[in-house]
Parts: C-alpha cells; structure tokens; sequence
C-alpha cells in the first residue's frame, strides 16, 4: 500500500485519540518512522502491523479499529487530498459507488503499479448489493468503514443487512447487501 495510507491511519489516530496514543501505536507496530511518504509504495504488511497495533493500543478489535479507519479516510483524507474527485464522481452515494472504479482509474496515474479493488453495484428491490474485489485480503471492515462514512457524506443513513464472501481465485470478493435512508 501507498504512504498516503500509512500517513491517513496515523492521522486518525493522532486527531481522535492523539499524539501519544500514535506514538505508542508506532513502538507497537514496530514499523519504521519513515514509512509514511505519501507517493510511495511500502509493503501490506506495515499497514497491517499498524492496524494490529492499534488494535492493541486502543483495546479494541482489529475490525473496529479498520471501520474507523474507513471513515476517516472518506471524510478526511479522501476530501482534503481528492475532494474535486469525490464531489464529480456522484452526487448521492449511488451514483458515487457505479462511479468508483473510474474515480480510482483517474487516480491509478499518481501511483506507480497502483491495483485498486473494484467495486459493481447491483440493485435488490429497495436495497442495493455492493461487490467489493480486491487482491488484498483482510479489509472487509475498511470497506464497511468506507460505506459508512459516504453514508455520512451523503447524508443516507446505511445499514448493511448482510455481508457474505464469494469464492476468489486471489483476495477478496465481498458482496455486502445494504440498506440506505435519508439521514
């Protein structure tokens, strides 16, 4: 993953638990201080170490602390660094989740090798399925952080009904069945 990732989760963790929480979270993770340049690109696994070590850190479940992650990214990271993108790639969450996989092929030119995941949306009655495709494993509660905070973008209240994995040759294939209302 990116540095910019990196530099997102350590932000979080900074603006909502602050300084030293981060500064224990990086002894924990034992991930070097100079993993954090945003345009490169460093192994998964530090941001997994990371992640663990907040887990650790702040008492909570890895899964909790990948949700919040999630969150902060759509409503910090992602709108300071590409909210010109966010705001033409849909103007309800709908629109924006059949738009993602061409938002992260405009972005795909700033990183070098960058595989985002991909994302196909299927409508259900009033409910919509949401397939999350990745070669990376282990960030199911990353995308239910990311679903959540675009909730909160788009004022639509989510409620995810069901989330089953599919088969995948490599990584992930996540369908997750959710459930959207006016906030």
């Amino acid at each position: 993953m990116y540095g910019l990732i990196n530099n997102s989760l350590k932000d979080m963790i900074q603006m909502q638990f602050g300084e030293e929480t981060w500064q224990k979270v990086l002894a924990a993770s034992g991930v070097p201080e100079d993993s954090f340049l945003s345009m490169r690109r460093y192994e998964d696994e530090i941001t997994y170490s990371l992640a663990g070590a907040a887990s650790e850190v702040l008492g909570a479940p890895v899964d909790t602390c990948l949700e919040l992650f999630g969150q902060h990214w759509v409503l910090e990271t992602a709108s300071k660094s590409y909210g010109m993108l966010l705001d033409a790639a849909g103007r309800d969450m709908i629109a924006f989740l059949r738009n993602m996989n061409a938002l992260h092929d405009r972005i795909t030119s700033t990183f070098l090798d960058y595989v985002p995941p991909e994302f196909f949306i299927e409508e259900e009655g009033t409910n919509y399925k949401v397939h999350y495709v990745s070669q990376r494993e282990g960030l199911n509660a990353f995308v239910v952080g990311l679903l959540k905070g675009l909730g909160t973008r788009f004022g639509t209240e989510v409620t995810i009904l069901d989330q089953t994995d599919v088969p995948a040759e490599k990584g992930t294939h996540t369908v997750f069945t959710l459930e959207l209302a006016p906030a």
